[in-house]
């Protein structure tokens, strides 16, 4: 008898479960969490554990039996038993056992009881129909630097103003009646005054003395002409540079040599370095014989196709180990480069909802996906999930 369905509708209004002789299965309040790496916002949930001591018969799992198939409190209970023993069968053959909708008991190296919960199922009520919440990071526009000529601003803030100033009429000698008398008025020329734009630019080159002569001072001072290299302290102008003092050497070392002990002159005899051997490679350029002639036409040249999207061949398989979910396809990348290096057959799955979907590993068989799905929660991390495409 499977009590995965028993177990699983007593969790939504207990906080703990016995089986006995087996253990009990423990909830805890968990409160609303943001996962900053795969952008996802958790609702409130409960946090299912196993607890291996708790063995003793509190009634509650039989009285559920009981009541659901009709039966007394004596046979549920021998049910329970039935139960059990084949639990305990399965965990020493070394197959792992699976609560539907609760987790996966499985013995360890050291043949320990270990428990993975699955995560899927949320038996807080009060986030009932809440899910998972993926938050796609918002790309926001930087306007561009526009530059702003200070200059041209100044001009334009500037009042245009005319001077006032008196025109003056030159009349030229009586002409003869019926001629018309012309005027002439003297042109002056108006030019803007440029003071406040000079006066700022003698101020701009005034500040700019000291530091061109600060950073020659430097040049001289320190290293960095020479072989590039600059101190700290090469930049207070008060530290006082002590100058290098070259001290002779002031004992000599001498060295007995026994001329019968080194050779004069050493005969190096020539390093021969193997050959690879010559392998024959014979190619077979008889045409074989084929009733059918093959055409180029419609053959076009392969598009590329990356590396870290699966094959179809493994997207179609029904089981996958889900390691991540990612809005940007280069964050999956960089997840399937790192679970390479760690030896799994990492791929990007599809991409549901926006979201590029990564595998540490697929496989047709569901026992075989559940082994590796254990194996990613005691080595990686425990938010892989197991993923079944139909």
């Amino acid at each position: 008898m499977d009590l995965s369905a028993r177990i699983s509708e007593l969790l939504y209004h207990y906080d703990c479960v016995i089986v006995p002789d087996l253990g009990g299965f423990v909830t805890e309040y968990r409160s609303a969490r943001i996962d900053k790496l795969l952008h996802v916002i958790h609702p409130p949930s409960k946090d299912l554990r196993f607890n291996a001591q708790l063995t003793k018969n509190d009634g509650l799992l039989a009285h559920a039996i009981s009541q659901a198939e009709n039966i007394s409190h004596e046979a549920a209970n021998a049910q329970i038993k039935e139960a059990v023993e084949g639990y305990f069968t399965e965990l020493e053959e070394g197959r792992p056992v699976q609560f539907e909708k609760v987790g996966i008991l499985y013995l360890d190296s050291e043949k320990n009881l270990q428990f993975s919960p699955d995560t899927s199922v949320n038996y807080l009520l009060e986030s009932f129909r809440l899910k998972k919440v993926y938050a796609r990071p918002v790309l926001q526009e930087v306007p561009e630097h526009q530059e702003i000529d200070v200059e041209e601003e100044i001009e334009e803030a500037v009042i245009d103003f005319e001077p006032e100033f008196e025109v003056v009429h030159e009349i030229e000698a009586e002409e003869a009646p019926g001629q018309e008398e012309e005027e002439h008025i003297p042109v002056i020329p108006l030019t803007k005054k440029e003071e406040g734009s000079g006066s700022r630019r003698w101020l701009i080159a005034a500040a700019m003395v000291p530091l061109l002569f600060y950073i020659a001072w430097v040049g001289v001072r320190s290293d960095v002409l020479r072989d590039g290299t600059i101190q700290s302290s090469d930049l207070n102008p008060f530290h006082k540079q002590v100058p290098a003092v070259y001290e002779g050497r002031t004992s000599s070392l001498d060295v007995d040599l026994n001329e019968n002990e080194i050779p004069k002159q050493e005969a190096l005899a020539p390093i021969s370095t193997p050959e690879a051997p010559e392998e024959e490679f014979t190619e077979d350029l008889t045409p074989t014989e084929s009733p059918e002639t093959i055409s180029d036409e419609g053959i076009s040249e392969a598009e590329a196709v990356s590396t870290y999207v699966a094959p179809q061949a493994i997207s179609s398989m029904e089981f996958h180990v889900i390691g991540g979910c990612f809005s940007e396809e280069s964050n999956a990348t960089r997840l399937v480069e790192r679970l390479r290096t760690k030896g799994y057959e990492a791929f990007i799955i599809d991409r549901h909802r926006g979201l590029h979907r990564v595998a540490y590993g697929s496989s047709p068989d569901r026992k075989e996906a559940l082994e590796l799905l254990i194996r990613v929660k005691e080595e990686e991390t425990s938010e892989a999930w197991l993923l079944r495409k139909k």
